[in-house]
């Protein structure tokens, strides 16, 4: 067996270029809609992640959300300030962009809101994930204060109760829709699946493709059937495909069953850079070749998706890294103590296993 997983980086290579394609066909004026399914996926592994690195470590609230911080705002606030810099020096690159203060502090505030065209979402629309991305971690970091063997159903307990609020109450605001959405048990589910991976009961290789299998299949059979993709009905026709996905990829990378992909690897290191950018890359793209009378999609899209891939690339390493080198304190440490053969991702010491 390696001594390094892989299968978490591969899945969120594949859920980024996804989400990524997902919008280039919306562009495109084709469908793709089951390259949305990739944010399913995001929400599983960052459950799983979390509960990885806190499980196998005492580790505080304090410090377990400064982590989370460091990981997740600085890119995100620089990307978000960067758009907002360039909209007020040159206003036609981003022509449907209405920007006012409230609007640009709580998308900063990763905080859920109608913007100026009444659509709850942030600056970077696409960072509408990270709201609940940084609520799961608030509750997540309130159940560090139990002990280990009670945290996962606090948790369970917690997010099913909001989600039974929710569906007990008409309207409200973005908070309130936001937080007591079903799309938040998607982080549950992929704490349960690393509560069996630390017990090594996930399952063996037959498992492991049969739940890819599965996963895949019923997405496949969803895009196929035209069905509504909203609200609760997301949950089981993209989430708990993502839930079988990721608990097979786990399954097959514990009997050792991943290969090593250089290629694959490196979108899943760049995979949040690449979901941060990659609006702004197609809106360059399109603006530049959409306009072009007889352009085939098929043509706009080969331009477009593999651009915007390799700008979110370049902003991995441009910009992402060396954020992280200062204001992630794992990073800090880890650049300073460990050599680079031991800044893996361990299977043997879950708790230093995934630095992100």
């Amino acid at each position: 067996m390696r001594s390094d997983l892989l299968v978490i980086q591969y899945l969120r290579g594949i859920a980024a270029v996804g989400v990524l394609g997902f919008h280039a066909c919306q562009r495109s004026g084709l469908d793709f809609g089951m390259g949305a399914a990739g944010v399913d996926i995001f929400f599983v592994i960052s459950g799983f992640i979390m509960w990885v690195v806190s499980a196998g470590k005492a580790r505080g609230p304090g410090d377990f959300l400064l982590r989370r911080a460091g990981r997740i705002a600085p890119l995100y606030w620089t990307v978000t300030l960067g758009v907002v810099g360039l909209d007020l020096l040159r206003p036609s690159l981003f022509p449907n962009m209405l920007l006012t203060a409230p609007h640009v502090v709580l998308s900063l505030l990763f905080l859920p809101h109608q913007d100026p065209h009444g659509a709850v979402a942030p600056v970077i629309v696409p960072g509408w994930t990270l709201s609940y991305e940084v609520f799961f971690y608030l509750v997540f970091a309130l159940t560090l204060f139990l002990p280990l063997a009670r945290r996962a159903w606090a948790l369970t307990a917690i997010m099913a109760a909001l989600c039974l609020a929710g569906a007990a109450t008409q309207g409200g605001g973005p908070v309130w829709t936001t937080f007591t959405n079903p799309l938040v048990l998607e982080f549950v589910a992929g704490v349960w699946l690393a509560k069996a991976w630390t017990s090594g009961r996930l399952g063996g290789p037959a498992a492991g493709w049969t739940a890819v299998a599965a996963g895949c299949g019923l997405l496949l059979a969803a895009a196929v059937s035209g069905a509504e993709v909203s609200g609760a009905a997301r949950l089981y026709l993209w989430g708990l495909p993502a839930v079988l996905i990721v608990w097979g990829g786990l399954c097959l990378e514990r009997a050792g069953r991943v290969a090593r992909l250089p290629p694959l690897k490196l979108l899943g290191d760049a995979s949040y850079s690449i979901y941060l950018v990659h609006g702004l890359a197609l809106s360059l793209v399109f603006k530049l070749l959409g306009t072009r009378p007889g352009l085939p999609p098929a043509l706009l899209l080969a331009c477009a998706v593999p651009f915007a891939a390799l700008l979110g690339i370049g902003c991995y390493f441009g910009l992402e890294r060396p954020l992280l080198a200062v204001f992630h304190p794992g990073r800090r440490k880890a650049a300073a103590q460990a050599s680079p053969a031991k800044q893996t991702l361990s299977l043997r010491k879950p708790s230093e296993a995934f630095r992100v």
